[in-house]
């Protein structure tokens, strides 16, 4: 038996395979990978419809896992022991429901997996009062926040409101952006005077992954909507994100197992319009 023949032949197939196998693993990367000639097209249709775009697009959309997710059930000493003091006299009330704390200083009001945080004389006076240290102020009170220990959190957005700025984050799963679980919290130069939260537990990625709709698909079907309302102005794109959303924001019970599907997110600077599209089906999803 010839076995130089055979260690060749032997190699030539190792060869032909692993040639095989690139070449399809390139042809499935580039069918969830956007073209330039796509890229173009985009462009020039939401030009022509008087459209601006000025951030990044998403080239890259493999499929996706959807993610499952429950109200957090939240607990009022826990609530009480993170925002009041342990000095105050703190009174719970009961009022439909939604349950009520109150000190003579400050409020908290429970609803289902939300709280809404109001304390108008502020949490302390910050020094130099500005952009960088009412951020400094909120990622500081945004550890209050994390009720359960293990929120990875990041800021989304500063914005100044008067005299005062507005200070939004959402939660991060496996470096996804959580839409709907949120932090928005409000810094005047007195400190935090208000801050709302949505809580979810996250058990992790569901079922299989399934194919989503591209970036400029997304687009155009924001540019259908657009279209449907007759606004003929123009109008600025400015920012386009990809994350988790629910497809329904009907009332959740304790308990019950909702799940988050692959979303873009679309915000425009001249109106601060918000556009959520499911990327499964490439429809609009309604607040």
């Amino acid at each position: 038996m010839d076995w130089d023949k055979i260690k060749r032949l032997f190699i030539m197939l190792l060869v032909v395979l692993n040639a095989g196998l690139f070449g399809a693993n390139y042809l499935q990367g580039s069918h969830y990978h956007m073209t330039s000639e796509e890229e173009a097209a985009i462009f020039r249709v939401l030009s022509e419809n008087h459209v601006g775009i000025y951030t990044d697009l998403i080239y890259d959309t493999p499929p996706m896992r959807a993610i499952s997710v429950s109200p957090a059930t939240l607990d009022p000493q826990t609530l009480q022991q993170a925002f009041f003091d342990p000095e105050e006299e703190v009174r719970i009330t009961l009022q439909f429901d939604q349950t009520i704390l109150a000190s003579n200083e400050k409020s908290l009001i429970l609803q289902g997996n939300e709280i809404q945080y109001l304390n108008p004389g502020g949490t302390g006076k910050v020094e130099n009062f500005s952009r960088q240290t009412a951020l400094e102020t909120a990622e500081a009170f945004l550890l209050k926040m994390d009720l359960q220990g293990r929120s990875e959190m990041e800021v989304d957005k500063v914005e100044q409101n008067g005299d005062r700025f507005v200070v939004e984050c959402s939660e991060r799963y496996r470096n996804y952006r959580l839409f709907d679980s949120t932090r928005t919290i409000t810094v005047s130069e007195q400190g935090v005077i208000m801050a709302t939260a949505r809580y979810y537990q996250v058990a992790g990625f569901s079922g299989e992954a399934r194919g989503i709709c591209s970036c400029d698909e997304a687009l155009l079907t924001f540019l259908q909507q657009r279209s449907e309302q007759e606004d003929t102005q123009n109008i600025y794109i400015e920012k386009i994100e990809l994350g988790y959303r629910l497809q329904s924001m009907e009332r959740m019970e304790d308990g019950s197992t909702f799940y988050l599907v692959p979303c873009y997110r679309i915000l425009t600077a001249t109106n601060g319009e918000v556009c959520y599209i499911d990327a499964y089906t490439n429809e609009i999803i309604g607040e």
